[in-house]
Protein backbone atom coordinates (compact mmCIF):
# COMPACT_ATOMS: atom_id res chain seq x y z
CA UNK A 1 0.00 0.00 0.00
CA UNK A 2 0.88 3.39 -0.58
CA UNK A 3 1.55 5.64 2.27
CA UNK A 4 0.92 9.29 2.05
CA UNK A 5 2.42 11.54 4.58
CA UNK A 6 0.10 14.43 5.30
CA UNK A 7 2.22 15.96 7.99
CA UNK A 8 4.11 19.02 7.07
CA UNK A 9 7.81 18.62 6.63
CA UNK A 10 10.08 20.54 8.93
CA UNK A 11 12.69 21.13 6.39
CA UNK A 12 12.23 23.36 3.48
CA UNK A 13 14.16 22.71 0.41
CA UNK A 14 17.13 25.01 -0.20
CA UNK A 15 16.51 27.82 -2.56
CA UNK A 16 18.86 28.31 -5.33
CA UNK A 17 20.49 31.77 -5.64
CA UNK A 18 20.08 33.05 -9.09
CA UNK A 19 22.65 35.03 -11.08
CA UNK A 20 20.59 38.22 -10.72
CA UNK A 21 20.55 37.89 -6.98
CA UNK A 22 24.32 37.43 -6.93
CA UNK A 23 24.81 40.59 -8.96
CA UNK A 24 22.39 42.48 -6.71
CA UNK A 25 24.27 41.42 -3.58
CA UNK A 26 27.62 42.41 -5.11
CA UNK A 27 26.13 45.78 -6.16
CA UNK A 28 24.81 46.44 -2.63
CA UNK A 29 28.19 45.52 -1.13
CA UNK A 30 30.05 47.78 -3.59
CA UNK A 31 27.59 50.61 -2.91
CA UNK A 32 28.10 50.17 0.84
CA UNK A 33 31.89 50.21 0.50
CA UNK A 34 31.76 53.30 -1.76
CA UNK A 35 29.36 55.06 0.64
CA UNK A 36 31.61 54.23 3.62
CA UNK A 37 34.64 55.48 1.65
CA UNK A 38 32.82 58.72 0.81
CA UNK A 39 31.83 59.27 4.46
CA UNK A 40 35.41 58.59 5.57
CA UNK A 41 36.77 60.98 2.89
CA UNK A 42 34.20 63.65 3.92
CA UNK A 43 35.33 63.50 7.56
CA UNK A 44 38.98 63.47 6.44
CA UNK A 45 38.47 66.64 4.33
CA UNK A 46 36.45 68.30 7.11
CA UNK A 47 39.26 67.65 9.58
CA UNK A 48 41.85 68.90 7.07
CA UNK A 49 39.83 72.10 6.44
CA UNK A 50 39.49 72.65 10.18
CA UNK A 51 43.25 72.24 10.64
CA UNK A 52 43.96 74.68 7.78
CA UNK A 53 41.54 77.23 9.25
CA UNK A 54 43.26 76.89 12.62
CA UNK A 55 46.68 77.34 10.97
CA UNK A 56 45.35 80.39 9.11
CA UNK A 57 44.00 81.93 12.32
CA UNK A 58 47.36 81.32 14.04
CA UNK A 59 49.22 82.85 11.08
CA UNK A 60 46.91 85.89 11.06
CA UNK A 61 47.46 86.36 14.78
CA UNK A 62 51.21 86.10 14.26
CA UNK A 63 51.06 88.67 11.42
CA UNK A 64 49.01 91.02 13.62
CA UNK A 65 51.53 90.61 16.46
CA UNK A 66 54.41 91.30 14.08
CA UNK A 67 52.64 94.38 12.70
CA UNK A 68 52.24 95.65 16.27
CA UNK A 69 55.91 94.97 16.93
CA UNK A 70 56.81 96.76 13.69
CA UNK A 71 54.75 99.78 14.78
CA UNK A 72 56.53 99.73 18.15
CA UNK A 73 59.91 99.53 16.43
CA UNK A 74 58.99 102.46 14.17
CA UNK A 75 57.83 104.43 17.22
CA UNK A 76 61.05 103.61 19.06
CA UNK A 77 63.10 104.56 15.98
CA UNK A 78 61.21 107.87 15.70
CA UNK A 79 61.68 108.56 19.42
CA UNK A 80 65.36 107.61 19.16
CA UNK A 81 65.82 109.97 16.22
CA UNK A 82 64.02 112.74 18.10
CA UNK A 83 66.13 112.18 21.21
CA UNK A 84 69.31 112.13 19.11
CA UNK A 85 68.30 115.42 17.50
CA UNK A 86 67.55 116.94 20.91
CA UNK A 87 70.89 115.75 22.27
CA UNK A 88 72.67 117.24 19.25
CA UNK A 89 70.89 120.57 19.82
CA UNK A 90 71.78 120.51 23.52
CA UNK A 91 75.42 119.71 22.75
CA UNK A 92 75.52 122.51 20.18
CA UNK A 93 74.01 124.90 22.72
CA UNK A 94 76.59 123.84 25.32
CA UNK A 95 79.36 124.34 22.80
CA UNK A 96 78.00 127.71 21.76
CA UNK A 97 77.48 128.67 25.38
CA UNK A 98 81.06 127.93 26.35
CA UNK A 99 82.54 129.84 23.40
CA UNK A 100 81.30 133.37 24.20
CA UNK A 101 81.82 132.90 27.93
CA UNK A 102 85.40 131.73 27.45
CA UNK A 103 86.07 134.52 24.96
CA UNK A 104 84.81 137.21 27.32
CA UNK A 105 86.71 135.62 30.20
CA UNK A 106 89.98 135.65 28.22
CA UNK A 107 89.49 139.26 27.19
CA UNK A 108 88.59 140.39 30.73
CA UNK A 109 91.66 138.60 32.19
CA UNK A 110 93.91 140.31 29.66
CA UNK A 111 92.36 143.75 30.20
CA UNK A 112 94.46 146.10 32.39
CA UNK A 113 92.66 148.47 34.77
CA UNK A 114 93.55 151.53 32.70
CA UNK A 115 92.14 150.19 29.41
CA UNK A 116 88.48 150.44 28.39
CA UNK A 117 86.62 148.59 25.64
CA UNK A 118 84.06 150.66 23.74
CA UNK A 119 83.26 148.23 20.91
CA UNK A 120 83.33 144.44 20.78
CA UNK A 121 82.25 142.58 17.63
CA UNK A 122 82.61 138.81 17.12
CA UNK A 123 81.75 137.07 13.86
CA UNK A 124 82.64 133.44 13.10
CA UNK A 125 85.60 133.52 15.47
CA UNK A 126 86.96 136.85 14.21
CA UNK A 127 86.91 139.51 16.92
CA UNK A 128 87.26 143.27 16.47
CA UNK A 129 87.83 145.44 19.55
CA UNK A 130 87.90 149.19 19.92
CA UNK A 131 88.51 151.18 23.04
CA UNK A 132 90.65 153.74 24.83
CA UNK A 133 93.52 153.78 27.32
CA UNK A 134 95.49 156.36 29.27
CA UNK A 135 98.84 155.45 27.72
CA UNK A 136 100.21 153.64 24.72
CA UNK A 137 101.99 151.26 27.14
CA UNK A 138 98.61 150.17 28.50
CA UNK A 139 97.48 149.27 24.98
CA UNK A 140 100.71 147.30 24.38
CA UNK A 141 100.32 145.47 27.70
CA UNK A 142 96.70 144.58 26.74
CA UNK A 143 97.85 143.20 23.37
CA UNK A 144 100.67 141.21 25.04
CA UNK A 145 98.19 139.74 27.52
CA UNK A 146 95.87 138.75 24.66
CA UNK A 147 98.75 137.08 22.79
CA UNK A 148 99.53 134.91 25.83
CA UNK A 149 96.06 133.36 25.81
CA UNK A 150 95.96 129.84 24.33
CA UNK A 151 92.45 130.51 22.94
CA UNK A 152 93.35 133.62 20.96
CA UNK A 153 95.49 133.87 17.82
CA UNK A 154 96.65 136.47 15.32
CA UNK A 155 96.29 139.39 17.72
CA UNK A 156 97.09 142.54 15.76
CA UNK A 157 96.79 146.25 16.44
CA UNK A 158 94.91 147.87 13.58
CA UNK A 159 95.08 151.49 14.64
CA UNK A 160 95.98 153.70 17.58
CA UNK A 161 95.49 157.44 17.85
CA UNK A 162 95.80 160.13 20.49
CA UNK A 163 92.70 162.10 21.47
CA UNK A 164 91.84 164.85 23.95
CA UNK A 165 88.51 165.19 25.74
CA UNK A 166 87.90 167.88 28.38
CA UNK A 167 91.62 168.49 28.61
CA UNK A 168 92.47 164.82 29.27
CA UNK A 169 94.74 163.06 26.82
CA UNK A 170 94.08 159.39 26.04
CA UNK A 171 94.73 156.90 23.27
CA UNK A 172 92.09 155.27 21.09
CA UNK A 173 92.88 151.83 19.66
CA UNK A 174 91.42 149.20 17.35
CA UNK A 175 92.65 145.64 17.27
CA UNK A 176 91.63 142.29 15.81
CA UNK A 177 92.27 138.68 16.72
CA UNK A 178 90.95 135.21 16.05
CA UNK A 179 89.21 133.14 18.72
CA UNK A 180 90.31 129.50 18.46
CA UNK A 181 87.75 128.13 20.92
CA UNK A 182 84.91 127.98 18.38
Amino acid sequence: MIKINLLPSTRKPARKITELQKQLIVAVLIFGVVAAGMVFYYFFLTKKISARQHDRAVAQKKVADQENMLKEVKNVEAERKLVTEKIAVIEQLKKNQQGPVRLLDEVSRALPNTVNITSFVESSGNVSLAGDAFTNDDVVRFIDNLKRSPYLANVSLQETSQAVTEGIEYYKYKLQFKYKGI
